[in-house]
C-alpha cells in the first residue's frame, strides 16, 4: 500500500506540474461546453432534458481526453528507459499498474469536473429552464465515472503495449472509441435485436442514469471490462521480467 501511494504521488506530481495538463483541461472544458450549448440550441423545443444533453456532450469528447492522458503513461517510461529503473525497485507490478491507472483516473475526473458548471450557467441564464435536477446530475456523474473507469483501464493496457507515444495515441483512441460505435454498428447489422442494442448502448445508459434509473447491468459491464484490462496490464508488465 505504501509503495502504491508513493507511486501515485509521483504520477500526480508529474501531471499537475506540467503546463500541458492545464491546457488539456481548458481545451476539454471549452469543447464539452460548446458542444453542450450547440446541442441545446439545436434541440430547442424538444422534450430532451438539458442534463441528458450535457452528459452526452461530455461523452463525445471523452475518447480524446483519455487518449491524451493515457498515451504517455507507459510509452514515455519505455522510451526514456525509466521503466527499467522503476521495475528494479522494491515495488510490484500490481502497484505500478494501479498507481498509473489511479493517477490517470484522478486527472480525468479533475478535468471533467469544471465542465459541469456549463449546465448551471445555462440554467441561471435561461428563464425557460427551471433549475438543474440534482438527482439527474448525480446519475449522470455516476455513469460518467463508470465509463471513465473502463476507458482509462483500456488506455493503460494499450500504452503498456508500445513504446511510441504516437502509436500509443492512435491505438488508444481507436480502442476507446470502439465502444462508442457499438450502437451504430449493431443498428446497421440486422442480426441484432433492439433489446440487445440497448443493452450495450452508451447513450441508453446515460439516459437511464440521468432519468434516475440506476441499472446494475451497465455497472457490471463496465467494471468487468475494467478488471479484465487491469489484470491483463499486470500480466503484460510481469512478462517483461522474462524478456
Amino acid at each position: 500500500m505504501r509503495s502504491f501511494l508513493i507511486l501515485l504521488r509521483r504520477e500526480l506530481s508529474a501531471v499537475f506540474l506540467s503546463p500541458v495538463a492545464y491546457v488539456t483541461m481548458a481545451l476539454f472544458t471549452s469543447a464539452a461546453s460548446w458542444t453542450f450549448l450547440a446541442t441545446v440550441k439545436a434541440q430547442t423545443g424538444s422534450t430532451v432534458y438539458p442534463e441528458q444533453l450535457f452528459f452526452v456532450s461530455v461523452l463525445i469528447w471523452m475518447p480524446f481526453l483519455i487518449t491524451v492522458i493515457c498515451m504517455r503513461l507507459f510509452a514515455e517510461e519505455k522510451r526514456s528507459g525509466t521503466i527499467e529503473t522503476l521495475m528494479t525497485t522494491a515495488v510490484g507490478e500490481t502497484a505500478v499498474v494501479l498507481a498509473k491507472y489511479a493517477g490517470a483516473l484522478v486527472f480525468g475526473w479533475v478535468t471533467i469536473a469544471p465542465s459541469i458548471g456549463a449546465l448551471y450557467i445555462l440554467a441561471a441564464m435561461s428563464p425557460g429552464i427551471d433549475g438543474v435536477d440534482g438527482y439527474a446530475v448525480a446519475g449522470g456523474c455516476a455513469i460518467l465515472a463508470l465509463v471513465s473507469i473502463c476507458c482509462t483501464a483500456v488506455g493503460v493496457l494499450v500504452s503498456l503495449l508500445t513504446r511510441n507515444q504516437i502509436v500509443a495515441a492512435i491505438c488508444c483512441f481507436w480502442a476507446i472509441f470502439a465502444p462508442f460505435m457499438v450502437q451504430p454498428f449493431m443498428r446497421a447489422v440486422p442480426l441484432f435485436r433492439q433489446a440487445t442494442i440497448e443493452r450495450f448502448s452508451l447513450e441508453r445508459h446515460v439516459t437511464l442514469f440521468v432519468s434516475g434509473t440506476l441499472s446494475l447491468q451497465p455497472a457490471v459491464l463496465y467494471l468487468s471490462i475494467t478488471v479484465l484490462m487491469l489484470f491483463s496490464a499486470v500480466r503484460v508488465l510481469e512478462s517483461r521480467r522474462w524478456l
